[in-house]
């Protein structure tokens, strides 16, 4: 348990750092699906010399299940990966790393209409608390609620939502095929990001790589090893525990955005006051505890 909550925790800080770095190279090209294909393109490299260790030896318990949740991964990580990027044009880092808590709330509709249950009281209670956190973390934003990013946003959190649930699968196959959760984790992590980086390696034709392209493997690194992090805690945790200590991420990036601005790094994320940085933080905080609130009620 405790090595789980560490792995999840390790993962948010990771996350937002990498976020950050996505920022510095839009701040430089400005190209989205460059980012994309160049940092897949690092995660292919840096993945390879791990998979052929770490699949099952004699083989997957049920490979029909497993590469078609891989495909769907493949799609919706895709899709809400570029969403997000889109989005980085219309919110700072800090920012839009504090919204992504949100991602739980659009699980829960999905869950509602999968399953077809109405949450319960607590429930609701996370999503009024987590809607006025995201209220309070864009009060200095002006018109920015009426930007098109916001469609960015709520695309990426439908498809991170989906990425989760086949993520979990994938491990879980890994667990049947006699693998341990551990070893699951990081061979399903792996897994996925050799097949998503074969898969945009044409991208490269359209995308050459210039003297951008070394920018962008400070984000693969982090967003790859996040992952590992993250598919450990699942494993490890449950995925529903897991998005809980995710969460954290939107505490880190707004500490991390606030040291950017102390040490004098400019460029990389919002220029604000300290008063509102303080009211990010409080928002983040609030964020953390909705999300609390709705998982813990939904345990039974």
């Amino acid at each position: 348990m405790i090595f789980g909550i560490l792995a999840g925790l390790t993962a948010a800080f990771l996350n937002s750092i990498g976020y950050l770095f996505s920022a510095f190279f839009l701040k430089k090209s400005n190209s989205p699906f460059k980012l994309l294909v160049f940092a897949q393109t690092w995660m292919l490299i840096f993945s390879v010399p791990f998979i052929w260790f770490l699949l099952p030896e004699n083989g997957i318990a049920d490979p029909g299940k497993f590469f078609k949740a891989l495909a769907y991964w493949v799609v919706v990580f895709c899709t809400g990966q570029a969403s997000f990027f889109l989005a980085l044009r219309h919110f700072e880092a800090s920012r839009l790393s504090s919204l992504l808590g949100l991602k739980i709330i659009v699980l829960t509709v999905i869950y509602m209409f999968v399953n077809r249950s109405i949450p319960n009281a607590g429930q609701w209670l996370a999503v009024f608390m987590a809607a006025a956190a995201a209220m309070l973390i864009n009060y200095s934003a002006g018109n920015s609620w009426k930007s098109k990013g916001w469609l960015y946003v709520f695309v990426t959190l439908i498809c991170y939502s989906l990425s989760d649930i086949n993520e979990t699968t994938l491990v879980l196959c890994l667990v049947d095929s006699g693998l341990s959760p551990l070893r699951s984790a990081f061979a399903a992590t792996m897994t996925n990001y050799v097949a998503l980086g074969i898969l945009t390696l044409p991208g490269l034709f359209f995308f050459k790589p210039d003297k951008t392209f070394h920018l962008s493997a400070p984000y693969a690194a982090f967003w790859l090893l996040s992952q590992v992090s993250l598919m450990t805690c699942f494993a490890l945790v449950a995925p529903v525990f897991g998005n809980v200590i995710l969460a954290s991420r939107g505490i880190f990036s707004v500490l991390l955005g606030a040291l950017l601005a102390v040490i004098g790094i400019k460029g990389v994320d919002a220029n604000i006051s300290k008063k509102q940085w303080i009211r990010r933080g409080i928002a983040a905080l609030l964020m953390v505890l909705a999300i609390g609130i709705y998982s813990f009620s939904t345990a039974k």
